[in-house]
């Protein structure tokens, strides 16, 4: 079975670049994390937000791994979500920019944000 809770039945998955693009780092509510297996172009990243999938590159492979591991980080995701932000960074390999994200500190997380959504669409 999965580690999550959280139904993604019907949501729309966006690219960590285009979420990015238009919402640059605001903040966003993690709910569940996947690594997708490898479809020719190596594994990935799914980050379940509560309405909607972020697909993000092997850059996060390695976090992804330490949260899906850690029982006390499933368990904080399916009870109430964690905050994050993507990151932008300049790819040296492929010499173009890559999105990968990270936690928010808990005084970067937003005073009026009682664990609801996000006031965007992701």
């Amino acid at each position: 079975g999965s580690l999550f809770t959280i139904d993604t039945e019907g949501m729309e998955g966006h690219k960590a670049a285009e979420v990015f693009k238009e919402i640059s780092d605001a903040p966003l509510i993690m709910r569940a994390i996947f690594i997708n297996k490898d479809t020719g172009y190596g594994e990935s990243v799914s980050v379940v937000t509560n309405n909607s999938i972020i697909y993000f590159s092997k850059a996060s492979l390695e976090l992804a791994h330490q949260i899906r591991d850690n029982e006390d980080a499933v368990k904080e995701l399916n009870d109430k979500g964690a905050y994050f932000k993507i990151v932008e960074f300049e790819s040296k390999k492929f010499k173009k920019k890559g999105y990968s994200f990270e936690f928010l500190k808990p005084e970067e997380i937003p005073a009026d944000h009682k664990g609801g959504d996000p006031v965007f669409k992701y």
